[in-house]
């Protein structure tokens, strides 16, 4: 990554506007000698400022924005666009991974202190979505694949926060007014640091959904009775009216209240509809060079007692159904690794995530992104690397959200969900500049647009499912969600 050479340190919370003018300057001056626009890149630290805070004092209804808040980790909020790349269609990913690798090199960057530059590399972010489908559907509230580098980014940590302003800087860029524009948002998110948490709203809402439901499983049984496939996940939707606009905000503060052990999302299209949920899968994660994903399939209730709840889970553990429908997952994400030769670490039995109203069977599965079989057959010279996303696009969607086989599953889901499913149950997360990267599949989520929600919820339909049972327990995955939003 490019850096801008300074006498002074940019990583500091008394920077002064004449600093920002003068390294934007320098970076304006090498766009012109490169005849490209270059993005402009510095961070500052400030104390501590919540996520659900930066949003409330920058975010705008028709502005983009991306939320994404994993437990016991960095928090991350991406606000207005820098530079951004819209694909669709079977290319969407390696489209997106172009798109990434050729602003990678193009971040100008501050030179401070060596010993925060490894800070430095990891602040630039590409924050990603894509929708369960590859082409879009009337309203596309969003777009089959969306990438985007914010023009602010705040970072934070257990005891502060960073900020990363991102400009992108031509040979005509008003320098003067964007300095005047930075420190502006400095000042509002200084005042954000005191921001407390809103009280919930008590308000009656209408609800609508899930009516046909279970005729829907009941005809995609007789599908997987036939050996037609193995697993098909429907979802369905419950449609929300609230006497007045729904708090984004405050449906975050709750949805971490709520779901400590999971990652709380928001994305904003930039016309005024926001995706916000609580996820508890992980697709995949990437940190220096070591692949992590997780497959998650089989849920039960929580227990009312402490004797309950380890004989649901225990029930759990030993359930054919559940453990067939378990396995199906880890084979499918087992198999797509081994197609890009990587060689993948896993249980051979899963274990129990157990959160606040649901618990499911999970495995971890690993692998090192540098493949043994294909260094044999590069020179020792070469850095052999798998892009993020190319292996998003073997891994997207996993039998956890469509079924097997997945192109007969997603035919059947596309017949019997009289819905779109836009970006539930699809990947959304981030990817630095150095090739890091973590996503999250977008699951107990809804879809807010001012008065009015939408929200979503699945089960794997497999041998052995009883109608019944398949729509109590996404009853209980909208039921939990809705107490979130009101």
């Amino acid at each position: 990554m490019p850096v801008v050479q300074h006498g002074f340190d940019l990583f500091q919370t008394t920077i002064k506007p004449p600093a920002i003018h003068r390294f934007l300057s320098e970076v304006q001056q090498q766009s012109v000698q490169a005849n490209q626009a270059q993005i402009a890149s510095f961070s500052v630290s400030m104390a501590e400022i919540a996520p659900w805070a930066v949003l409330a004092a920058l975010g705008q209804k028709h502005q983009r924005h991306f939320y994404y808040d994993p437990p016991q980790a960095q928090a991350m909020v991406g606000l207005d666009v820098v530079v951004e790349c819209i694909a669709a269609g079977k290319s969407r990913f390696a489209q997106a991974q172009a798109f990434v690798e050729t602003w990678q090199g193009r971040f100008l960057c501050a030179d401070w202190a060596a010993a925060d530059r490894a800070q430095r590399d990891r602040s630039n972010h590409f924050f990603c979505s894509a929708t369960f489908f590859d082409e879009a559907t009337a309203p596309a509230y969003f777009e089959p694949m969306y990438v985007f580098v914010p023009k602010v980014q705040v970072t934070t940590g257990k005891v502060s926060s960073r900020v990363t302003f991102n400009r992108l800087v031509t040979a005509t860029t008003d320098i003067h007014q964007t300095v005047a524009q930075i420190v502006s948002q400095l000042q509002q998110l200084a005042a954000a640091t005191s921001l407390g948490i809103a009280q919930p709203a008590s308000r009656k809402v209408m609800t609508k959904g899930v009516a046909n439901f279970e005729l829907a499983v009941t005809a995609v049984l007789r599908q997987v009775q036939a050996k037609a496939l193995h697993k098909v996940v429907l979802a369905d939707v419950m449609d929300v009216v609230a006497p007045q606009a729904i708090d984004g905000v405050r449906s975050l503060q709750t949805l971490r209240q709520n779901h400590p052990d999971c990652t709380v999302f928001s994305v904003g299209n930039g016309q005024g509809q926001a995706f916000i949920g609580a996820s508890p899968e992980r697709l995949l994660s990437i940190n220096q060079g070591q692949l992590t994903t997780d497959a998650l399939a089989g849920s039960a209730s929580r227990g009312q007692t402490p004797k309950a709840d380890a004989q649901i889970a225990q029930a759990l553990l030993h359930s054919d159904k559940e453990r067939y429908e378990h396995q199906v997952v880890v084979d499918f994400i087992v198999e797509q690794l081994r197609s890009l030769h990587l060689i993948p670490h896993y249980s051979p039995t899963p274990n129990l995530l157990q959160l606040l109203h649901i618990q499911h069977l999970h495995t971890t599965v690993t692998a090192p992104l540098k493949s043994p079989y294909l260094a044999s057959k590069l020179t020792s010279e070469i850095s052999f690397k798998i892009s993020p996303l190319e292996i998003l696009a073997k891994l997207h969607p996993t039998p956890a959200v469509a079924g097997v086989p997945r192109e007969a599953a997603c035919r059947l889901i596309r017949q019997h969900e009289a819905f779109d499913r836009t970006l539930y149950a699809a990947p959304l997360g981030w990817i630095d500049t150095e090739g890091n990267s973590e996503f999250v599949v977008g699951i107990r989520s809804a879809l807010i647009n001012g008065c009015e929600a939408r929200l979503y919820a699945g089960a794997g339909i497999v041998a052995g499912s009883e109608p019944a049972k398949e729509l109590a327990e996404i009853k209980l995955k909208l039921q939990t969600l809705l107490n979130a939003l009101v």
